[in-house]
């Protein structure tokens, strides 16, 4: 199969090109789930992403949090965002995050207007975006252009000798393209954790996927836990025919084809090192 050269996408004001065009309604956390899906009731052409994040939240974990929250706003699959939130100081720092892009986002906070105040502000924004949005024409881009990423989706015996060595392949055609791919499940390459960490392209990558999994491993250890029935391999795959974590990991293994990962990145990070494959450090 000949892998085409272009692809017909949106061009994004920093440069970057989706094959999608939403406008998202991004809650900060759960307590603006409600005002956000009220907004994508009112207002036709736009997603809410309700989550259960966001609040009582510290550390590394409210820094992932902010992460994550601000790449979903800067992906080039979504024109524009509306971020709300319970308060302000949070919605400005992922507002302020996304707004690097350059692409339309605004924020709104309930603290002090209320839900209905917030739902009535944020949904006269959100049909300004639609409408804006509405009029963005696709263009014609380059391959080297898309962002990929590959994940496992409940495994069963076939997974591992047709469907991952079938996404592998194709990830032998893009590679050589320049398109950026990225694959993780760090749980599940569990038992071929070894040979995973011999595609690194340098040492360096080598050094850091080991040190990610084992990172991952000793927190299983730290629990006393020997008994990961059920949960690797899950119940799914179980009943799939998977007898172990080790057939479930080298079958997982097989999406990347031959190719070699330049880089790790933390949960939620974003490639740094140019084209090429990435290792994310990612539950399953």
């Amino acid at each position: 199969m000949e892998i085409p050269k272009s692809f017909l996408g949106y061009r994004r004001e920093n440069g970057r090109a989706g094959t999608r065009n939403h406008v998202i309604i991004l809650p900060v956390d759960d307590i603006s789930n409600a005002c956000a899906e009220a907004v994508a009731n009112n207002i036709k052409g736009t997603i809410a992403l309700p989550h259960s994040y966001g609040r009582l939240q510290f550390g590394a974990d409210l820094e992932l949090h902010f992460r994550t929250m601000i790449g979903t706003g800067c992906n080039p699959n979504v024109a524009a965002v509306i971020v709300i939130g319970i308060e302000p100081k949070w919605t400005k720092r992922i507002v302020d995050g996304i707004a690097k892009t350059g692409k339309p986002v605004e924020g709104f906070h309930i603290e002090r207007t209320g839900d209905i105040g917030t739902i009535m502000k944020a949904s006269k924004k959100a049909q300004e975006f639609v409408m804006w949005a509405s009029e963005k024409q696709r263009e014609e881009c380059p391959i080297s252009d898309l962002w990929i990423s590959v994940k496992c989706g409940e495994s069963d015996t076939t997974s591992g000798l047709a469907s991952n060595p079938t996404v592998g392949n194709l990830m032998d055609k893009l590679e050589p393209l320049g398109v950026h791919l990225c694959f993780g499940e760090t749980s599940e390459l569990t038992g071929a954790e070894a040979v995973c960490a011999k595609r690194g392209a340098t040492p360096e990558a080598s050094e850091k996927f080991m040190k990610t999994w084992n990172s991952y491993n000793d927190f299983i250890l730290k629990e006393a836990t020997d008994d990961l029935s059920e949960s690797q391999p899950t119940a799914g795959n179980i009943a799939g025919g998977l007898t172990t974590i080790e057939e479930k990991a080298f079958g997982n293994f097989q999406k990347i084809g031959n190719c070699k990962f330049i880089d790790v990145l933390e949960p939620a990070e974003e490639p740094k090192k140019g084209k090429g494959l990435y290792f994310m450090d990612t539950s399953s």
